[in-house]
């Protein structure tokens, strides 16, 4: 057997199983080992989330109960300068959309 004919029938083929064989080997072992470590996170995805956002409620709820508490007495020291039907109106209108803000969107 001459080197061209070796070269196109024995490398050449041995080479290209060769090869194939080793892409798909790489290619089903990372799909078993990786798969995994890809899809439990996203599936845990939604559970994380809520827990962040959660945190984040608890951390900003003092900031945003300070801010009302302090808006609220503020309009309440202005109060007797607009007058008791305007002061019972604002207040009203206060504790309602108070209640539109902590019920949250939908509620009624």
């Amino acid at each position: 057997m001459q080197f061209p004919e070796l070269i196109w029938y024995v490398i050449l083929p041995t080479a290209f199983l060769t090869s194939l064989v080793t892409a798909a080997l790489v290619y089903f072992l990372a799909r078993k080992l990786y798969s995994d470590e890809i899809e439990q996170p996203i599936d845990n995805l939604p559970d994380r989330i809520a827990l962040k956002v959660e945190e984040a409620g608890e951390r900003l709820l003092p900031k945003f109960e300070a801010k009302v508490k302090s808006g609220f007495l503020s309009a309440l020291k202005e109060s007797p300068k607009l007058g008791t039907e305007m002061t019972q109106g604002m207040i009203e209108s206060t504790l309602k959309s108070m209640d539109q803000i902590l019920r949250g969107p939908g509620a009624r």
